[in-house]
């Protein structure tokens, strides 16, 4: 049982338990078979095919993880345990984000942003992110530089954390203020609406999941765990013990790859970007799909094509105006 005191040797801090990562090994390999399978069976490739890869990574992490728990003061499964933990979360954050857009394709009329941008558009600012990340975390670790450029490197990192929060915040409010316009103008329909509920919870489950890391950077980033006569027993609890971990980010994504097994995207969404849902809020129609002709960074500078607006041009793009449609089908409301 832990005790929150350091175990000498340890690079973990603490002694790793060694049935949890097993534990969650097997889970998250279950769980991505069963991903595997439903994007088979979807033929859901670039919609969902993320998601077998996140439980892939996490996988491979916590077979590290339980390799380190028996050989704590192996510094290398440490390292690949961490960065592998830490990467598939982002990834399934960058899922939901293919998942709004393709519900924006489905209801492209009332879509505050074009579809295909949406992807493009916040992975842009997650790559900025990761950039700052990388940089700052570079300042940071080199003891060599001067320390007004660690303390820079300190402040990029700060930025970044805050940065991912606000990202994820905006994102959620993008999907909210969509399915509001969609309410106020009849739009009810069960595919938008368990969508999107889908969306929320996910998106909830990495927000907390993000304070909870950016809590935790904030503890480590203050202490400094090499200085001689450090109290272990006064540094934060969420150093000191492992639970924090197991809870806040095993748990929690693993609940986040079951609700995303149970609420498969697909099971509310058309497998065609180009089927969308007419305005009477009941038939589904193939039309010739949401085009965007603008250079790639013009979309990213413009992601609302504002200027567009302003010229008339976003008229062009609007084919569920017209009466030219392919095929019309009948779906419960």
């Amino acid at each position: 049982m832990e005790d929150g005191q350091h175990v000498d040797g340890s690079v973990w801090f603490y002694a790793p338990n060694k049935g949890a990562p097993i534990f969650f090994a097997i889970a998250y390999l279950a769980t991505g078979a069963a991903h595997f399978w439903q994007t088979v069976h979807y033929q859901s490739w670039r919609l969902t095919g993320l998601y077998v890869f996140c439980s892939s990574i996490f996988v491979a992490g916590f077979i590290a993880r339980a390799v380190g728990a028996f050989d704590y003061a192996n510094l290398t499964t440490y390292i690949v345990s961490i960065c592998l933990c830490y990467a598939a979360p982002p990834l399934y954050e960058l899922a939901n984000y293919y998942v709004l857009g393709r519900i924006l394709y489905f209801v492209p009329y009332y879509a505050p942003i074009h579809p295909g941008r949406v992807l493009t558009t916040f992975a842009a600012i997650s790559t900025i992110i990761e950039a700052l990340n990388g940089v700052g975390a570079s300042y940071m670790a080199n003891q060599s530089l001067p320390q007004d450029v660690q303390q820079a490197g300190y402040s990029l990192l700060k930025a970044a954390l805050v940065m991912q929060l606000a990202v994820i915040s905006i994102f959620l409010i993008l999907a909210v203020l969509f399915q509001i316009k969609c309410r106020r103008n009849g739009i009810n329909h069960v595919k938008v609406n368990e969508s999107l509920v889908t969306l929320y919870i996910s998106s909830a489950i990495i927000l907390v999941r993000c304070i909870y890391r950016t809590i935790e950077f904030f503890d480590i980033a203050s202490t400094n765990l090499s200085s001689p006569g450090v109290d272990a027993s006064k540094l934060s609890p969420i150093i000191r013990y492992e639970w924090f971990f197991y809870v806040f980010e095993a748990s929690l994504m693993l609940c986040n790859s079951v609700l995303l097994n149970i609420r498969h995207p697909r099971r509310w969404l058309p497998k065609s970007t180009k089927v969308y849902l007419a305005r009477d809020g009941i038939s589904e129609i193939t039309g010739p799909g949401y085009k965007d002709e603008r250079s790639l960074l013009a979309t990213l500078v413009d992601p609302f094509d504002i200027y567009g607006m302003i010229k008339g041009r976003d008229e062009t793009t609007r084919f569920w105006a017209e009466t030219s449609a392919t095929s019309n089908t009948k779906t419960d409301v």
